[in-house]
C-alpha cells in the first residue's frame, strides 16, 4: 500500500506540473512568453515539492535542476546541438530550400530556451526523471520515463496528423535517454539537456518554406533521434563534475526514494 501511495503521490505531482506547461504552450507556442511559462512552471514545481517533502525554495530549486552547471556536461551538450542544426542546411542541399531567421529571432531564441529547453526540462528531467531515479539504475529510471514522455505528445496526432505525431512520440521518447544522460552527468541539472532540447525545438526560429515543409519535418525527426544519442558516447562518469567539499558543510539531502525499495 505504502508503494501505491508514492506513486499516486508522484502521479499527481507530475499531472499537475504537466497540466500547468501544456496549458500555457496552448496560450502560446512560438516561444514568444517562454519567461513567463517558465517563471509559472517553476513556481509551481516549487509548490508541489514543499508538498511532497517539505522542502523550501532555495533547496527544492536545487532539486529540480538549477543548480551549478556541470561544464562538460555543457560542452558535449553543445557539440551535439552543432550536429543538430545541421539539418538546415542538409535541407538546404536536398532541396535548395532557403531558411531565413524570424523577425525577433534573439528574443524567441530566449523564449524557446526557457519554454522547450528549461520549463519542459524541469518536468521530464527535473521532476520526473529524479524522482524515478530514487532507489532505481539509471536504465530503469529512463524506461519508466519514456512512457510518460511519450504519452503526453499523443495530441500531437490529432492536432498535426498521424505522421508527424507519430514522429513525434518517438523523438520524445527517444531523446529521454541521451536528455537524461546529460541532466545526471551534468551533476543532476537542467542546462546541458535544455541546450540540446534548445536545438531540437529551433525550427520555430526561422521560415520554413512550404515546399520542404515535409522533407524538412521527416529529415528532422531522423536528426532528433540518432544525432542526440552521440551525448552517450562520453561515459556520464566522465561528464560528472568532481567538486570540493568544505569540511563544515554536511552533504545535501538526497532525493526522497521510493518506500519499500
Amino acid at each position: 500500500m505504502t508503494g501505491v501511495r508514492w506513486w499516486l503521490r508522484f502521479l499527481a505531482g507530475f499531472a499537475v506540473l504537466y497540466g500547468v506547461l501544456a496549458g500555457l504552450a496552448e496560450l502560446d507556442a512560438t516561444g514568444r512568453f517562454g519567461l513567463l511559462i517558465l517563471a509559472a512552471v517553476l513556481l509551481v514545481a516549487l509548490a508541489v515539492e514543499r508538498v511532497l517533502d517539505g522542502t523550501g525554495p532555495v533547496e527544492s530549486a536545487r532539486r529540480l535542476g538549477f543548480g551549478r552547471p556541470g561544464w562538460r556536461a555543457l560542452l558535449v551538450a553543445a557539440a551535439v546541438s552543432v550536429l543538430v542544426l545541421l539539418v538546415y542546411p542538409l535541407v538546404t542541399a536536398m532541396t535548395g530550400a532557403v531558411f531565413a531567421l524570424r523577425p525577433g529571432w534573439p528574443w524567441l531564441l530566449v523564449g524557446i530556451f526557457a519554454f522547450h529547453g528549461l520549463a519542459e526540462e524541469l518536468v521530464w528531467r527535473g521532476y520526473a526523471f529524479r524522482r524515478l531515479r530514487a532507489g532505481r539504475s539509471f536504465g530503469r529510471a529512463v524506461a519508466w520515463t519514456m512512457p510518460l514522455v511519450a504519452a503526453t505528445h499523443i495530441p500531437i496526432i490529432i492536432s498535426s496528423g498521424p505522421a508527424v505525431g507519430a514522429a513525434a512520440i518517438l523523438v520524445a521518447g527517444v531523446t529521454a535517454l541521451p536528455f537524461a544522460h546529460l541532466y545526471e552527468g551534468g551533476g543532476n541539472t537542467l542546462w546541458a539537456p535544455a541546450l540540446l532540447h534548445t536545438a531540437i525545438d529551433s525550427f520555430k526560429l526561422v521560415e520554413l518554406p512550404v515546399a520542404a515543409l515535409t522533407t524538412f519535418s521527416l529529415t528532422l525527426a531522423a536528426v532528433s533521434i540518432t544525432i542526440p544519442l552521440l551525448a552517450l558516447a562520453v561515459p556520464r562518469r566522465v561528464l560528472i563534475p568532481r567538486r570540493r567539499v568544505r569540511p563544515d558543510r554536511a552533504p545535501a539531502p538526497e532525493p526522497p526514494r521510493p518506500p519499500g525499495r
